[in-house]
């Protein structure tokens, strides 16, 4: 009994020894992921909160390296290539530092992610891009700070750094457009192409503005294939009209118009009546 006891003690005091006091993070950890072409974006970061406190040019000093964030280093991982800020970088992880001013500041991708903060000088043969962006006046106050992604488009995006009243915005461009029209080829010349991807492959020109006699091709196949779908209808008056047939695309709208108020679809209604009213003039 006594030996029983004696174990139950040991067993006792070992578990005291691995407590530990689990309070909340003042700097909570995050992590934001963006698609953006084909490729993601991700930034794992920490929050730190203004509690009171004037941040730029006091918490967080002006013109000084800065570890965009709390703790360890803010990184950044392209699944692929990007544009950074108009500097082209390869698919990785890096640290994103940045050095803050009134009007601009520079952000920085480095290649060592190891560093606890920012370190005191940065290498050049370590710097991955260096961009200089607008310091924004932000219309509403941001307690917490963050990092974000806006104003998407097919393979571009701003990444947003907030806090206080401070924005800027870092464009990031994924160049996905090869690897697309690789996959339309790829798809529409399998007997097992279905009507959705002609008219994905059509939409896809359409938005870049590329090929639209192709893409005028492409929409025709669609609805061929699968004839009286508003939505495809639409895109192909939308595609008659870029290559300046405003007569035909007036008709294809009428059709795709009379079909949507059918399935009860406001939004279709509201864009080929808009439509038909601009390429009628």
């Amino acid at each position: 009994m006594k030996k029983i006891l004696l174990s139950l003690l040991a067993a006792g005091a070992v578990s005291l020894g691995n407590a530990q006091v689990k309070t909340p993070q003042p700097s909570p950890s995050s992590s934001v992921k963006q698609s953006i072409g084909l490729a993601e974006v991700t930034v794992d970061y920490s929050r730190p909160s203004a509690k009171g406190r004037t941040i730029f040019g006091d918490l967080v000093p002006m013109n000084q390296l800065w570890r965009t964030g709390a703790n360890g280093s803010t990184d950044i991982t392209f699944s692929g290539d990007a544009l950074f800020g108009g500097i082209k970088v390869p698919a990785g992880k890096y640290a994103l530092y940045s050095i803050p001013s009134q009007t601009d500041w520079e952000v920085i991708l480095y290649k060592d992610t190891e560093q606890w903060g920012a370190p005191k000088e940065l290498s050049a043969d370590l710097i991955a891009a260096r961009t200089k962006v607008k310091a924004e006046k932000s219309s509403m106050y941001s307690e917490t700070f963050s990092i974000g992604f806006a104003d998407l488009k097919n393979d571009k995006a701003n990444l947003t750094i907030n806090w206080e009243n401070t924005l800027v915005k870092v464009p990031i461009e994924m160049n996905s457009k090869n690897e697309v029209l690789e996959s339309i080829t790829k798809t529409l010349s399998s007997k097992e192409a279905k009507a959705s991807d002609y008219n994905q492959a059509a939409g896809y020109l359409l938005q870049q503005n590329m090929d639209l006699k192709k893409a005028l091709e492409y929409a025709n196949k669609a609805n061929e294939m699968q004839p009286d779908v508003y939505y495809m209808l639409k895109q192909k008056a939308e595609i008659q009209a870029a290559n300046g047939m405003k007569k035909e695309a007036v008709a294809t709208a009428k059709k795709s118009l009379e079909l949507a108020k059918k399935e009860g679809n406001e939004d279709y209604v509201k864009i080929n009546t808009d439509n038909i009213a601009k390429w009628s003039k």
